[in-house]
């Protein structure tokens, strides 16, 4: 990120520029909906595919002709502010571009609607400079008029170009900027009220999109019915439940992309994951279910990549179900990760030795992988302390992907240490929905998972380490227990440390603290999300594509 200890913090040039050092390494993607700016998505099986970031002297074949993704779903409704599926997220992510942008190639923010910007002394006052001459799809071209517009409906809930039931990812943002404030057409200024190291990288998630004012002018609340961006494709039609047909902008400012026609196609059954991507039908997936890797390695057809590990697989324990530390702890030390590696994952991760902060950012600590280490025998001793033996828990899993392999396991695993273990799977539509209640019947573990939208560690123990965010109070209810608040101070400090090996110590800490004192997340696997394409497509950015993030400006077949 920019030096803010200066008045003028000059900027890499552009988007797939040679990435700056120390890059800042996110919902990170939830399952479920999106909350407190965390992204989130349903846990259906699905498919999606992403180019390599743009860079201004882009080039590539100009063949033409269509590329098909299949997504986990579409509800044909496409809103930078409003949540329904990741098919749809990655519609807006192929629309509309923002402020700034992330490739995932690098964590490092890089300047793309914004060719610069500047932040002030005490880090309060963010002045972007917007580019000249970038068009809309439909024509008009970008001031700080469509920036307010955007960011506006994102900061404020009764916005009335908000759809009912909007979920604003940058809400949590939106709490702490002072004014947002336009001197000129190409100026943007931003004001905090307390500083925030992270600002630079949440504007280049989904929120952060820039629609143009002219459409939500003209369509208001169903502007996901009309997204208009000024990103590499621009919207042409979509069905619900069924397909979102996107066509190349000509007026992309890095240029029109190799391919004519995008199809963000709905696949929702594992097995036709898999015959699609043979038979030539899907183009790409980051979606292809795990025990089918070895099939696909060994298959000429198609290519699977080796990305960074950047998502976490998660058991959430909630303190108000079982409220003895030790029982807790009993919990963690159980669980074989190896296992579920192996078992659940197929090898495709890593055991989270780094506790919360995967080893693709910034912040990776493996002085940490004591913290989700087996350790049978102490279980038992715990359990026994504690009066525990016999009891029974309850644990709910989704029934897609990896969670009901590691359902299976970690069940075996609790009771080999004294534990009665009941489980149920849930249909990943109504998972989150489950997870929100805390008086549900199987609340006390709950499998789940943590994806990276904005690859900070922030994003993942800032959010979940919260006393005041959905992790710390809905699911976990860590915010009851004995001197859990002062953690928003520790993590406060350490998001707005400018030092990168300081920074590092501090979420090291943390996170120490995090598990020692309460145990309400219990680390499975540090994991990517499988990446196949067949063998015609290329310029594929698959560390996005691994992140459920959709670059597409340079993808061809």
């Amino acid at each position: 990120m920019p030096n803010r200890s200066s008045g003028s913090s000059p900027t890499p040039a552009d988007p797939g520029a040679a990435p700056a050092p120390e890059g800042v390494s996110r919902r990170t993607m939830l399952r479920g909906a999106s909350l407190l700016g965390v992204g989130v998505g349903f846990g259906l099986p699905g498919l999606l595919t992403a180019c390599g970031a743009a860079a201004d002297d882009a080039s590539g074949s100009t063949d033409g002709g269509t590329l098909t993704l299949a997504i986990d779903s579409t509800s044909a409704v496409s809103d930078p502010a409003f949540y329904t599926s990741l098919g749809d997220w990655m519609a807006v992510d192929c629309i509309c571009r923002g402020l700034t942008f992330i490739s995932f190639e690098s964590n490092e923010p890089t300047p793309d609607l914004a060719e610069k910007w500047t932040v002030s002394d005490d880090r309060l006052t963010y002045t972007f400079t917007l580019r000249q001459g970038v068009t809309f799809h439909d024509g008009t071209t970008l001031t700080s008029a469509d920036v307010l517009a955007s960011l506006g409906r994102q900061f404020d809930p009764d916005d009335k170009t908000l759809p009912k039931g909007g979920t604003r990812p940058l809400a949590g943002l939106g709490t702490n900027v002072a004014s947002l404030t336009a001197p000129d057409d190409l100026t943007v200024t931003m004001v905090l009220k307390k500083p925030d190291r992270t600002v630079l990288g949440q504007l280049s998630d989904i929120g952060g999109r820039i629609i143009s004012k002219a459409a939500l002018d003209k369509y208001g609340a169903d502007i996901g019915k009309h997204l208009v961006g000024t990103g590499p494709f621009a919207f042409d039609s979509a069905t619900s439940g069924q397909s979102i047909t996107l066509k190349a902008f000509d007026g992309f400012r890095l240029g029109k992309p190799p391919v004519d026609r995008l199809v963000l196609r709905q696949v929702q059954d594992p097995s036709a994951i898999v015959s699609s991507l043979l038979s030539g039908d899907v183009s790409a997936t980051q979606f292809a279910p795990y025990s089918a890797v070895a099939q696909l390695r060994g298959d000429s057809s198609v290519k699977v990549y080796d990305t960074s590990h950047n998502a976490d697989a998660i058991m959430m324990i909630d303190a108000r179900r079982i409220p003895e530390l030790k029982v807790r702890k009993a919990i963690n030390l159980a669980i074989d990760r190896k296992a579920i590696l192996s078992k659940a994952f197929y090898g495709i991760g890593a055991e989270p030795k780094g506790y919360a902060i995967p080893p693709a950012q910034s912040g990776y600590d493996a002085t940490l992988a004591d913290l989700s280490t087996q350790d049978v025998a102490r279980a038992k001793r715990l359990v026994e302390e504690a009066g525990a033996k016999g009891r029974t828990l309850r644990l709910m899993a989704a029934s897609d992907s990896w969670h009901p392999k590691a359902a299976q396991i970690i069940a075996q695993n609790l009771e080999d240490v004294g534990f009665k273990v009941v489980t149920t799977s849930v249909d990943p539509a109504t998972y989150f929905g489950r997870l929100l209640d805390g008086s549900d019947d199987y609340h006390d573990l709950m499998i789940w998972e943590r994806n990276t939208y904005v690859p900070d560690p922030d994003d993942m123990v800032g959010a979940m380490a919260s006393p005041t965010g959905i992790y710390g109070t809905k699911l976990s209810g860590m915010d009851t227990l004995k001197d859990a608040a002062s953690l928003a101070d520790e993590l406060y400090t350490a998001k707005n440390l400018t030092d990168t090996k300081k920074r590092t110590v501090a979420y090291t800490k943390i996170q120490r603290r995090w598990a020692e004192e309460y145990m309400v997340l219990s680390m499975l696997a540090c994991f990517s999300n499988l990446v196949v394409s067949g063998n015609d497509v290329k310029g594929m950015n698959t560390e996005a594509l691994a992140n459920h993030r959709c670059y597409m400006d340079k993808a061809s077949v």
